[in-house]
């Protein structure tokens, strides 16, 4: 009878697994900059949207390019030190002195913006974390962080790291997807 029985899943955050992590962190953290092209789709239990995106981050700051269907729903995000500024594309801007502040009043919902910088590269946030599943080698597969249940899949190596390639973010009802096809790393 136990041979017909599903194997348990093997352990996978061993000391060997955190400490490939923690190369792949290091490494991420002194780059001076990245930046994605995609997919993202964002939704609730009422509403929802996806299309395009191209996300470039430095140490100045970071810009959103986001184009929906059909070319309904562009906006680009802009933040820095400066604050942050959302424009739409029929013209309209938005500006708050927090990037968290000016997505919430926007959506309406709480995104974890800053925190999104860290899941969208494979890695954990700064602050706690309630859960981690790790893959052998070393990358994140389920991510518990914030009240958020973060889950990646496939990882592609870039430039000699692996990133991955798809993120799904949900909390409470609330869903953002991203898919990657282009990752360009800046050493």
């Amino acid at each position: 009878m136990s041979a017909c029985s599903s194997l348990p899943r093997p352990a996978t955050d061993d000391s060997a697994s955190y400490a490939l992590y923690e190369v792949r962190r290091e490494t991420l953290s002194t780059l001076e900059g990245w930046s994605l092209q995609g997919r993202l789709a964002v939704s609730n239990e009422e509403d929802g949207g996806s299309g395009t995106l191209r996300w470039q981050q430095s140490d100045r700051g970071s810009r959103l390019d986001f184009h929906g269907a059909l070319g309904r729903g562009a906006w680009t995000l802009e933040s820095g030190d400066e604050g942050a500024r959302l424009q739409m594309a029929d013209g309209r801007s938005y500006v708050d002195h927090s990037l968290k502040d000016l997505v919430k009043s926007q959506l309406g919902w709480h995104v974890p913006v800053n925190a999104l910088s860290w899941w969208v590269r494979g890695l954990e946030a700064p602050g706690g974390v309630e859960r981690r599943n790790m893959g052998e080698d070393g990358e994140l597969v389920e991510l518990k962080q914030s009240g958020w249940l973060i889950e990646f899949d496939r990882y592609r190596e870039q430039d000699g790291v692996l990133l991955p390639l798809k993120m799904v973010a949900r909390q409470n009802g609330k869903t953002v997807k991203l898919a990657v096809r282009k990752w360009v790393l800046e050493p």
